[in-house]
């Protein structure tokens, strides 16, 4: 792509389009142009609200408009296969919210016609674009907490069970596993890749969908991640990475996280420095203050000279905007340049994922 400037449509025009257009406000190559509704008046007030130029009544016309060069897609679960095929046929990229779709097999029919089509494909998942994320990626790979043996994480956001909603209405792709379960499992599959055994504890409740599920996913060498999601119950909703030399605390929200903890063993600290000199002995005292934890951001020399024996040190990562803008520039500067060190998500990693539930629901029959 030639132009500097990467031109966005969304269809759909409810919660999710609201937060990805007010993201897309704050991005310097990405801008939004378009907006496509099955609703005249909805699409019209959507346009008037963010001063697009272009407003369309049928997702087809946003599709074939030789000025919109991505779509992103953010409608219910159970459209996403749907809108994405309308797309991609008009040789549109696409950026579908997750979850990608409701089953593996229409996972696998939008990625074989994008590779078909040469287009570009990804699962919105905006965890991988955020700060903290690139601190999480950096520090496992330096080998700050060793080798990585095990992962845990919770996604619990309690909603009152209504039959009605999309969300506890299995032919609408309802359910934990879909709604917040993809969080944790794409965290499970940045960290080891795809499961080689998946087994789980899901609950349906009245409903015929998972309300709440449990999972453990198995990976070789003695590897394991245990996660959980629930839409009825309210959990810490935050992760931990365990490692032969230390752990890395997630802080909450697992999806946009804005502290990190590095937590080292004792035995780590003990082996790395064996005598401790009177100044050391002296910053022991004061460096628990929140105020130097700070330091090891801002002033990296100093603040790792007095946290560097302190067993868990904490990073704060403050999101701009609602934190969607990141994912939007990364993918709208891929479009526009292709950098090899591109976070973009791969489509190996999406199918990945939609395997993984596949397989923890097949145990509900919810399939």
């Amino acid at each position: 792509m030639s132009k500097k400037i990467v031109n966005w449509g969304i269809i759909g025009t409810g919660k999710a389009a609201h937060n990805f257009a007010k993201a897309l406000a704050i991005t310097k190559h990405g801008k939004l142009i378009a907006i496509g509704s099955r609703d005249k008046e909805k699409a019209k007030n959507f346009a008037q609200e963010f001063d697009l130029f272009l407003n369309f009544s049928s997702y087809s016309q946003l599709a074939n408009s030789s000025e919109v060069d991505i779509v992103y897609i953010a409608t219910p679960n159970s459209c996403h296969k749907e809108n994405a095929l309308l797309c991609l046929n008009s040789g549109k990229n696409v950026l579908i919210e997750k979850p990608f779709t409701t089953n593996v097999q229409d996972t696998k029919t939008l990625i074989d016609l994008a590779i078909k089509n040469n287009l570009f494909l990804m699962e919105a998942i905006w965890t991988r674009f955020i700060p903290a994320f690139n601190k999480i990626e950096q520090l496992i790979n330096s080998g700050e907490i060793g080798e990585i043996k095990a992962f845990q994480a919770t996604l619990g956001q309690p909603s009152i069970i209504n039959q009605d909603s999309n969300l506890f209405n299995n032919s609408m792709g309802g359910g934990s596993l879909l709604d917040l379960g993809v969080y944790p499992i794409f965290w499970s599959q940045f960290l080891f890749g795809p499961p080689t055994r998946v087994q789980s504890n899901l609950y349906s409740g009245n409903t015929d969908v998972d309300i709440t599920s449990s999972i453990l996913l198995n990976y070789d060498q003695g590897r394991q991640a245990n996660i959980s999601s629930s839409i009825v119950t309210r959990f810490a909703n935050n992760g931990i990475i365990y490692g032969t030399k230390g752990a890395i605390e997630i802080h909450q929200p697992l999806y946009c996280p804005t502290a990190v903890s590095i937590i080292k063993y004792k035995e780590a600290v003990a082996s790395a420095k064996n005598k401790k000199s009177f100044l050391s002995k002296i910053l022991d005292k004061v460096k628990s203050f929140p105020i130097l934890q700070n330091l090891y951001v801002n002033y990296p020399l100093l603040g790792q000279y007095i946290l560097k024996n302190r067993r868990k040190t904490t990073i704060y990562f403050p999101i701009k905007g609602n934190g969607l803008q990141y994912m939007a520039e990364e993918v709208s500067n891929y479009l526009i340049n292709q950098p090899m060190d591109s976070k973009i998500i791969p489509l190996t990693v999406t199918m990945s994922i939609s395997e993984t539930i596949h397989q923890a629901k097949s145990e509900l029959g919810t399939n």
